[in-house]
């Protein structure tokens, strides 16, 4: 019997020591020493913004950021933080203090965006992320979120990577799908790896989960701007989706003996890449189809790759990339020219009668799908002139483009401001209009009275150098 029992409390003592060897193999990353180590290196953005551009609201809005270049005070968030338009932008940080930025620059297709700062201003030592490669990822894979949540500083998410490549972007961004619930102000948060470092920024989610740009795209755009190298960004007007090969070769007619060559995908699902929508007015509209499955580009079997077709296109800025695309089943080559997006940018705008009224942008066009020539108009004040000309949702904003006014066709801004110096104070004034708030946005006319008074016609334009708004001409 001593025997037995003796065998017995081996056999249990063996059974427990192979279970603690399972749990520790399992057990979760301890964070807590580098928790410390990164929280200097996030900061608490608070924007406030009177004018504003596109679809964006005015207001005041809080979200996260984290120092990216300590040297040079460059801050990293999202584009939907940084925002386009004009904005007071206060960065706290971990001690307490804070300081003014402005926006160094916002990405016009990924959502992220630079803001800068002065170092001297600072009251410690500013400390950079180390920057990781999203490549280096694996399905469930450890993951940290240091951000602001629902405007409380320095609140910790704990995570995991559910799939390393999902297209939940405007056009053709990646994104990393992961376990974090979300709260509003985590915008802009950065998201660590094991290793301590920085291999995503949050981007979006829901209350389950959360998906992240990889910071391979924010890499790209600093090291061209620590270079003092011009950004470009290629556009041809396309849309994409990630659908999966077993979809592609039963509804579009994909052939199946491409299956091998397209192999497996570390992010899961074997899938390709697909033109979900053309924007009107780009260089695609022509040449590609909705539902055209994108093969090659520039001879480089792309499967379902959106970094590097993006890279692609910004690397052929001017020039043309060659497509092999299968619609319906017919393999096509074709040649499409690159067009940079940088350069559609809003860069000046016009304050007139209580509007603001700037270029119509590739973004408003892929928007409002709006295949027609104009300015727009973002927000007007309440009881303002321009007010009147279109239905404003509760807080201001207007989706209208102005067609004309006072019988002058207006094609652009300069347009625009050529027909508003002929306006005197107090005249009667007809323009004609298309209104997106609208379930039928056919051109309309609108009469108007003018207050000059109040609504003088100025123009602003930016200025790269000093990172702001010049006030130009005035009337």
């Amino acid at each position: 019997m001593k025997r037995i029992f003796k065998c017995t409390n081996v056999a249990v003592l063996a059974m427990f020591l192979l279970f603690t060897l399972i749990t520790n193999a399992n057990a979760a990353h301890n964070w807590t020493e580098q928790i410390a180590a990164f929280k200097p290196m996030v900061v608490n953005v608070e924007t406030s913004s009177e004018v504003v551009f596109e679809m964006e609201r005015k207001g005041t809005n809080f979200a996260t950021g984290f120092v990216v270049d300590a040297k040079h005070g460059i801050i990293a968030t999202n584009r939907h933080v940084t925002g386009s338009s004009p904005s007071y932008v206060k960065i706290n940080f971990h001690d307490g203090s804070f300081t003014e930025a402005r926006i160094l620059y916002y990405d016009p297709t990924h959502d992220f965006g630079f803001y800068q700062i002065d170092p001297a201003e600072v009251e410690f030592e500013l400390q950079a992320v180390e920057l990781g490669e999203w490549d280096s990822l694996s399905l469930g894979d450890e993951l940290l979120l240091i951000g602001n949540n629902e405007k409380e500083e320095y609140s910790i998410k704990f995570g995991t990577v559910a799939n390393l490549n999902v297209n939940k972007g405007d056009r053709h961004s990646s994104y990393i799908h992961t376990t974090f619930d979300r709260t509003g102000g985590s915008s802009g948060s950065p998201v660590w790896n094991t290793e301590g470092q920085v291999i995503a920024i949050h981007a979006r989610g829901t209350d389950t989960s959360s998906f992240e740009l990889p910071i391979d795209y924010l890499y790209d755009a600093l090291e061209l701007i620590r270079n003092e190298v011009s950004i470009q960004r290629g556009e041809i007007g396309v849309d994409l989706e990630l659908i999966s090969i077993g979809e592609a070769i039963k509804h579009f007619n994909f052939p199946t003996e491409l299956r091998k060559e397209i192999g497996p995908s570390k992010a899961g699902t074997p899938k390709v890449i697909q033109i979900e929508s053309i924007v009107p007015r780009t260089t695609g509209v022509p040449i590609l189809r909705a539902s055209d499955i994108i093969y090659r580009i520039n001879s480089k079997l792309i499967k379902d790759d959106l970094y590097t077709f993006d890279a692609v296109l910004n690397q052929n800025v001017g020039e043309s990339v060659n497509l092999n695309v299968y619609r319906n089943g017919e393999n096509l080559s074709l040649d499409v020219p690159v067009e940079d997006l940088e350069a559609k940018k809003v860069r000046r705008f016009v304050r007139f009668g209580g509007a603001i009224f700037h270029d119509i942008t590739p973004q408003l066009r892929r928007m409002l799908f709006l295949d027609a020539d104009g300015v727009y108009l973002p927000h007007a004040v309440a009881g303002s002139s321009f007010s009147r000309v279109g239905v404003q949702e509760r807080n201001g904003n207007s989706k209208v483009v102005i067609l004309d006014i006072n019988g002058k066709q207006i094609r652009n801004l300069d347009d625009f401001v050529e027909a508003c110096e002929t306006i005197t104070d107090g005249q009667h004034t007809y323009v004609v209009v298309r209104d997106f708030n609208l379930f039928d946005s056919s051109p309309t006319p609108k009469s108007l009275t003018v207050n000059l008074k109040f609504g003088p016609l100025q123009q602003f334009e930016w200025r790269q150098e000093i990172l702001d708004w010049e006030n130009g001409t005035s009337k």
